[in-house]
């Protein structure tokens, strides 16, 4: 499998650094891969399914929210806000967040804190899709 480079970072450290065959995110215009030889990118990512193919052609998917996918001179970093191996997802946490967004979201006062809500509640949900498969 053709490799290229890849970094994975958040505000909590570095989560992944190393060959990689391949990296899918959602970014804010939608689904992205990136494979070996992609031209210079750079895009904002959003919430959704990440999926990292190793030059061994096994993968790991994990929950990402929010922040940028950069590539440049052949080389990827994903630098999220968030971005959760699915080994990693604590099922249970996830679930109190759900609920905790969904009692938010009933009882909103404003625009902003419904946006807010909108946002936890889908961080909550990937990250238990992302888990459960």
């Amino acid at each position: 499998m053709n490799t290229f480079i890849i970094k994975i970072v958040t505000p909590d450290g570095e989560l992944f650094s190393g060959e990689a065959g391949a990296i899918s995110v959602k970014c804010d215009t939608g689904d992205v891969q990136i494979l070996k030889g992609h031209a210079d990118f750079f895009a904002p990512l959003a919430t959704g399914r990440a999926k990292l193919t190793l030059g061994d052609g096994s993968f790991r998917e994990a929950a990402c929210a929010g922040g940028f996918l950069s590539v440049k001179g052949g080389e990827a970093t994903v630098v999220a806000t968030t971005f959760e191996f699915a080994d990693t997802i604590d099922v249970k946490r996830a679930e109190r967040a759900r609920e905790a967004a969904e009692e938010k979201i009933r009882t909103a006062t404003d625009a902003r804190e419904l946006k807010l809500a909108k946002a936890k509640l889908m961080r909550a949900l990937t990250r238990i899709d992302v888990a459960n498969k």
